[in-house]
């Protein structure tokens, strides 16, 4: 060892062994990030992240109608790990629910009489239009 060296020299095998092992996860990670930008992935992973997120829409909007059990109080962006390769749009989304109470039978017949009178109200004016 030279003086003011820690680590023990290597050896020429052991240093390109090292080099082949690094090429070798840097082409893994490069590989993954072609797969990854790849224009139908994107595509695809949009289309999931809006599934999720109309999915996630659709049971507060039922949860408010029917009085279910929980309503959104919170959401959250979760930082991913060091190290870690996030592509724009892969950020992971935490919601926290709080309980509720039902609602009142009388504002769920209400609110289902409502519906029932719009929609004959609309198949009247399709009908009507259809004779003239």
């Amino acid at each position: 060892m030279a003086e003011g060296d820690t680590e023990p020299r290597r050896t020429p095998a052991e240093i390109e062994a090292e080099i082949n092992r690094e090429q070798r996860r840097l082409a893994e990670t490069i590989d993954e990030l072609v797969v990854s930008a790849r224009p139908a992935n994107i595509a695809r992973r949009q289309v999931a992240k809006a599934k999720e997120t109309g999915g996630r829409i659709l049971d507060e909007a039922r949860a408010l109608v029917v009085g279910g059990g929980a309503v959104r109080v919170e959401s959250h962006l979760v930082e991913p790990e060091e190290g870690s390769i996030l592509l724009k749009g892969d950020d992971e989304v935490v919601t926290t629910y709080q309980s509720r109470r039902r609602l009142p039978p009388e504002a769920v017949i209400l609110a289902v009489g409502v519906g029932a009178v719009i929609a004959v109200g609309v198949v009247a004016v399709i009908a009507r239009r259809r004779r003239t």
